[in-house]
């Protein structure tokens, strides 16, 4: 399921709360973050395999016994996790000031079908959480 958002600057009320926070996590990568101008969002979902939540449970914070209780529900299809996905398109100056269109990923996994929690440590932004890309500018 995959839909289109207006490419307008601003949050806005119907936007949802991982598109904020995509937007976010995005711009405090960039050189100039205040040249970011959105130019398309494009969000959408789908369910995660077996071995795809097995790799969610591992990277968080869950010990043993709770990964697997949750592993447990999933097989019984009492868990239906989703990772939902924003793919921003968008311009920003590079280190000469020359705006350059660039297309960005933001990933969520979750046990359910609720965004509203999520969070700048929690999303992935081209494969890298918050706490990885910070480890990555040292």
């Amino acid at each position: 399921m995959a839909f289109l958002l207006p490419a307008i600057g601003g949050c806005s009320s119907s936007e949802s709360k991982l598109v904020t926070v995509c937007e976010e996590v995005l711009k405090l990568r960039l050189l100039a973050p205040a040249g970011y101008k959105r130019v398309e969002i494009k969000e959408s979902n789908e369910p995660l395999n077996r071995a795809d939540y097995q790799r969610y449970l591992a990277g968080d914070e869950y010990g043993p016994l709770i990964q697997g209780a949750r592993m447990k529900d999933f097989d019984q299809g009492r868990v239906k996790p989703l990772m939902f996905e924003v793919l921003i398109t968008y311009d920003a100056p590079n280190a000469y000031g020359t705006p350059i269109r660039g297309t960005s990923r933001c990933q969520y996994p979750t046990d359910n079908e609720d965004t509203s929690r999520a969070d700048r440590l929690y999303v992935m932004v081209d494969g890298k959480t918050n706490a990885d890309w910070l480890e990555t500018q040292r």
